[in-house]
C-alpha cells in the first residue's frame, strides 16, 4: 500500500514538475532578447524594403506603386535607426533575409505580370500585422533602452502601414 502511494506521489511530482517546466520553456520563448528583436526586425525591414523595389519596378497599380516607394523611404530610414540602436545596445545587425522571408520574396518575383500588384500588397498585409505585433511585443516586455525608445518611435509609422495596406487590398 505505501508502495502504491510512493507510486502515485512519484508521478504526480513528475508530471507537475513537467508541466511547470513546460510553461517556463514557453514564457523563456514569449520573451524577447534585445538581440532577438533587432534581428527580427532587421529581417522584416529587409524584406519590407527589397519587396517594394521589386513593385517599383515591375508593378503596374498606381497606388502599389505609390505604396512600395513610400514603404522604401520609410523603412531605409527604420533601417539606419534600428542599426543605430542595436550600436547603442552593444551589438551588431547580422545582415540579409532567413529563407521565410527569402522564399516570400521569391514568390512574389515569381508571380506573373497580371498578379504581380496584388501579390505584393497580399505580403504586406501579413508583414506588417507581424511587425505591429512584433513591435508592440518588445515594447510591452523591454525595459529600456535605445531599442525600447526606437520601437516605441518606429510602432505608429508601422500601424499606420497597417492601416494603409489594409485600405489598398480590403482585408
Amino acid at each position: 500500500m505505501i508502495n502504491q502511494h510512493l507510486k502515485q506521489a512519484f508521478y504526480i511530482l513528475t508530471f507537475t514538475g513537467l508541466g511547470l517546466l513546460s510553461i517556463q520553456l514557453h514564457a523563456q520563448e514569449q520573451t524577447l532578447t534585445p538581440q532577438a528583436f533587432a534581428q527580427k526586425a532587421a529581417i522584416s525591414n529587409t524584406f519590407e524594403i527589397e519587396a517594394a523595389k521589386l513593385v517599383v519596378e515591375r508593378g503596374k497599380d498606381p497606388s502599389a506603386r505609390t505604396f512600395a516607394k513610400d514603404m522604401i523611404t520609410d523603412h531605409e530610414r527604420a533601417g539606419v535607426e534600428l542599426a543605430q540602436a542595436a550600436r547603442g545596445e552593444k551589438f551588431q545587425l547580422k545582415a540579409g533575409l532567413d529563407n521565410e522571408h527569402r522564399e516570400k520574396l521569391e514568390a512574389i518575383k515569381a508571380s506573373p505580370d497580371e498578379n504581380f500588384d496584388q501579390a505584393y500588397l497580399s505580403t504586406q498585409v501579413s508583414a506588417h500585422e507581424a511587425a505591429v505585433a512584433l513591435f508592440a511585443k518588445y515594447t510591452q516586455q523591454s525595459t529600456g533602452g535605445p531599442l525600447k525608445a526606437f520601437t516605441e518611435k518606429t510602432l505608429g509609422t508601422l500601424r499606420a502601414h497597417d492601416v494603409r495596406i489594409h485600405g489598398l487590398t480590403k482585408e
